[in-house]
This record gives structure tokens, C-alpha cells and sequence, in this order.
């Protein structure tokens, strides 16, 4: 008898491990924060009214998607945490649930731990991010600029890794008479240039928004890049939306070109 308790007793460990190592499958930060509480998607939208969403991406990701009721406070400001206090009290009674892109994506955590280090209370993650909650709950999400989210405009990876390519086939497209190249990072980014054929056009991703949004480019191919090939896909929004068809991204971005020695 003593056996088969023993039997029962393992078997029952095991399967609280297959529970646990199944509800954090595909949220592989969660063990790399261990002390940050999340909130779900469920959980979100359940206390949606009281809880208080801040989006801590860039500008022109906000811009692009974001949770309807969300406050920017981007990670990036140098005051980050004194900003927050304007939002609410460090022993404020309502939540807040800091969110960015998804379950990959780092900065929610670190908003996270960098509030509670700051003597925030009552502070998650909602590490399924953006693009979960608008396929979730489109009705509670603006997407470029129009709410409910068409859902249907959301850029998926495959059509995001279609308009990317090599440094090799970039520089190649470089050389084109119609080519305009961009490069789209900031300022303070630029201690590296890549090495391209032609005239490099650095434009930031803000004004090259707005010159994507005059038609400024449409005669030409148009090929960008930016330092790691992250910041091109909310700039891809901009192009779909203008009917661009003739651009391409650099994959990776200016660290491609560094890892081909042409910098």
C-alpha cells in the first residue's frame, strides 16, 4: 500500500510540473522575472475599467496599435518612474499593467521591476501584449487611428519577412537608378553607417512617417533600414496604408551590415 501511495505521490508532482511549465510556455521572460506579477488578458479585461494601462513602447508604436484607454510613458524617458507618479500614487489602490509587444518583448517586465524597485505597489506585467489584445478585443483597441481594430490590417510576420532581405540583395537594390535609401534611425544611433552604393538619406522614423504620408516616395523603390530591424515594421503600417507596393527592409538592420564587415 505504502508503494502504491509513493506511486501516487510522484505522479502527482509530475503533473503540477506539466502545469506550470504549460501555463508559462510561450512567455519565456516570466522565469527571467521572477518577482514581477502578471496580469492575463482575461484577467485585463475583466477589471478593464479600474485598471490603469500604460503602454511603455516607442512614439510611433503607440501611434500604430495601442490599447484604447492606455497612457504613453515610454521606458526610454529618463523619467520614467517620477512620470509615473503623476499617473497615481505609489500606494495607489488601482492596478496598473504596463504592457509592450508581446511575449517576447522585455519592457513590460522591466517597467514592471523598475516601478516596484521605485516603491510602486499593486504593479503587473501584461506580458501577452498588443497583439494579443487586439485579436482578443478589438473593440478596446485603436489601430492606426481607427477603433474598433481592423483586425484584418494587423501585419503578420510572413508579410512582415517578405519585404525583407539580405545585406547582400539590399545592396544590390541599392545600386538601382530608382533606389532611395533611408535610414530611419535617430540621430544618436548613427555611429555605424553601412557601407551602400549611392546617397544614404537619413530621415527619422517620425518625419519619414509623415513624408510616407504625403506620397513623397511612390516613384521610387523604396529600401530602408534601422539598427536592428525591429523599428521597419510599424514603419510597414505607414506603407500599406499609403498603397506603397515597390520597398523593401534591411533584415536586422545595420547589425546585418556589421556582420558583413561593411560598415
Amino acid at each position: 500500500m505504502g508503494i502504491v501511495n509513493a506511486v501516487w505521490q510522484i505522479i502527482a508532482v509530475l503533473i503540477s510540473v506539466v502545469a506550470v511549465a504549460g501555463a508559462e510556455e510561450g512567455y519565456p521572460l516570466r522565469e527571467k522575472f521572477p518577482q514581477v506579477k502578471y496580469m492575463t488578458t482575461e484577467a485585463l479585461n475583466k477589471d478593464y475599467q479600474k485598471v490603469i494601462v500604460v503602454d511603455v513602447r516607442s512614439k510611433i508604436e503607440f501611434d500604430v496599435i495601442h490599447v484604447n484607454k492606455a497612457v504613453h510613458e515610454p521606458i526610454t524617458t529618463a523619467l520614467f518612474t517620477k512620470n509615473l507618479e503623476k499617473i497615481r500614487e505609489k500606494s495607489g489602490a488601482l492596478p496598473i499593467a504596463f504592457y509592450c509587444n508581446g511575449h517576447s518583448c522585455a519592457k513590460s517586465y522591466e517597467a514592471t521591476e523598475m516601478a516596484m524597485k521605485a516603491g510602486f505597489q499593486n504593479v503587473y506585467a501584461y506580458d501577452a501584449g498588443i497583439h494579443d489584445w487586439a485579436k482578443a478585443h478589438p473593440e478596446k483597441t485603436t489601430l492606426m487611428g481607427k477603433s474598433p481594430a481592423p483586425v484584418d490590417k494587423l501585419i503578420s510576420k510572413e508579410m512582415f519577412e517578405k519585404r525583407t532581405v539580405s545585406f547582400a540583395d539590399f545592396k544590390k537594390k541599392a545600386a538601382s537608378p530608382d533606389a532611395m535609401v533611408i535610414d530611419a534611425r535617430e540621430p544618436f544611433q548613427r555611429k555605424q553607417i553601412p557601407q551602400l552604393p549611392g546617397t544614404l538619406r537619413n530621415v527619422p522614423s517620425d518625419r519619414l512617417v509623415e513624408l510616407i504620408q504625403k506620397g513623397e516616395f511612390k516613384g521610387n523603390q523604396l529600401l530602408i533600414l534601422d539598427a536592428v530591424g525591429k523599428q521597419v515594421e510599424w514603419i510597414q503600417y505607414y506603407l500599406e496604408a499609403g498603397g506603397y507596393t515597390n520597398y523593401y527592409f534591411l533584415k536586422k538592420g545595420v547589425l546585418s551590415a556589421v556582420e558583413a564587415g561593411a560598415v
